[in-house]
This record gives structure tokens, sequence and C-alpha cells, in this order.
């Protein structure tokens, strides 16, 4: 039997290579059991289940994976830093990271969120599993669902409707907004209207038009704004659920300072 950690200096040699095949660009940065299995394989060849078993506990306790859930691992080695949204996609198959994820990113909302937030497929075949999902290292990751019609179908509405440059599927803010927007009017959703303390200035106006004729929203759009700008002085900011962490602190600073400059400089 191949363990790989019969004598100290294989033991260190192969965790070495191990760790520069997690840092290579070919390296998953979300990993299944599956996919280390096969990076263990690659120095050694003849390992069984026990030594793969042995390799991910090794690289878990270096810092190298991080668990999200049996079978998932973050991979701690991949640069720029990896980030638990990745993991959305292969917790609930065809999420994309959506709503107060990417609001708060960008400076819509006041307050970024403690948690992930990401959209899934309603299908005719099956019902999405929705609600949230707690990871072994304790992020909350929350998904609800969408119409099918609110998913790019093709690579030009992937162009269309998705941020370019990022490691997994992340929507751009003005279809967030609208992806918020249809879940508060839908009765089959408990998602509530988004807080009075935003800014449309951080969006495209254009493409919030164009997206909310596609999907019917034209409408219900012009009610939030004439509701947001009879609202007038910015509201208290929501309590997020959850432990905040400086930098999301940080970021929801700057982000209430970015809208409360431009309020002003609007009533000027």
């Amino acid at each position: 039997m191949d363990t790989g950690f019969n004598d100290e200096p294989a033991r260190t040699e192969w965790r070495y290579e191990l760790l520069g095949l997690l840092e290579s660009n070919e390296a998953p940065r979300v990993c299944t059991t599956e996919e280390l299995a096969q990076l263990v394989r690659r120095v050694r060849p003849r390992a069984n289940a026990d030594t793969v078993h042995s390799a991910i506990g090794g690289l878990m306790k270096a810092g190298a994976l991080q668990k999200v859930s049996r079978g998932l691992y973050l991979n701690r080695r991949s640069r720029p830093a990896v980030e638990v949204a990745e993991a959305a996609q292969h917790i609930r198959q065809g999420a994309v990271v959506s709503l107060e994820s990417v609001l708060g990113e960008c400076g819509f909302l006041n307050n970024p969120p403690a948690i992930v937030t990401a959209v899934v497929p309603q299908r005719p075949d099956s019902v999405p599993r929705v609600g949230s999902v707690k990871t072994s290292g304790g992020q909350v990751l929350r998904f609800n669902a969408l119409p099918p019609r609110f998913f790019p179908s093709s690579q030009e509405e992937a162009r269309l409707l998705l941020q370019a440059g990022r490691h997994c599927p992340v929507v751009k803010p003005e279809v967030a907004a609208l992806h918020w927007l249809h879940l508060a009017l839908s009765p089959r959703s408990s998602m509530r209207m988004p807080p009075q303390d935003v800014d449309f200035s951080v969006l495209d106006a254009e493409l919030l038009k164009d997206l909310a004729w596609r999907w019917e929203l034209s409408r219900a759009l012009e009610d939030w704004k004439e509701q947001i700008q009879l609202a007038g002085d910015i509201q208290e900011p929501s309590q997020p659920t959850g432990p905040v962490s400086e930098a999301h602190r940080q970021r929801g600073l700057a982000a209430r300072q970015r809208l409360m400059a431009r309020r002003k400089l609007n009533t000027t």
C-alpha cells in the first residue's frame, strides 16, 4: 500500500509538490474531492483512497484548503484569493451571484451584506432548492429562485447580463436590481423591497431601462424610483444579519459616504 507518509523526507517532498500544484493556474479555485484526488495522483500515481484522504486533511491543516461542505473545498493557494461566493455554482446547479452581494459591492446599497446571495433558475422538471446554506467555515450563502428568462441562455446574453473577468458567474448590478425587484413583487417570494437608502446613480441607466422593458418590469421600476425620490433624506441603514467583517464595514461606510455626497450634490 502506498500511503506516501512512510518516511518524513518523502512526506515533506510530496507536501510541497502538492502545494505547488494547487498554486498553478490550472488548479481549480473550488475543488471537489475527485479533483483533489487527481492532483494527488499526479505526484503519487498509485495513491489509494486513504492516501487521498490523508493528503486532503494535511492540506486543510496547512491552510491550503478550506472545507465548504462535504466533498467541496476552497483552494486557498489560488491567486487572486478565492472567495466563498465562487462555491455558489457548485452548491446549487446554475447559481449566479446576484442581489445584495452585487448591489452592496457596487455601492447601490448602503450596507454590504454579511452573506453571499445568489439566484438559481426555476426548472419545469424540478423544484429548485432555495434558502440558506451554512458552510463548514461558518459562511452563509442564500439562494432564491427566478424564472429562466432572468438567466443568460447564450454567450451573447452572458456578455449582456454577467460581469466580465470574474472567477464565477456574477450578474451586473443592473441585473441584480431587477432580480430583487421581481422577487419583491412575486407572491412566491419572501423578499421585501430594498431599503430607501439606495443609489441609482451607480447603475447604467440605459441598461437598466432596457432590461426592465425586456423583463416587463418598466412600470415597477419607475414606481420604485418615484418612491425613492419621495423618501427625501437618507434613512437609517438596515442592520445586516450575522457578523460583519471589518472589510465589509469599511465598504459599507465608503458606500454611504458616496451616497451622501451624491445626494448633497443633487440638492445644491
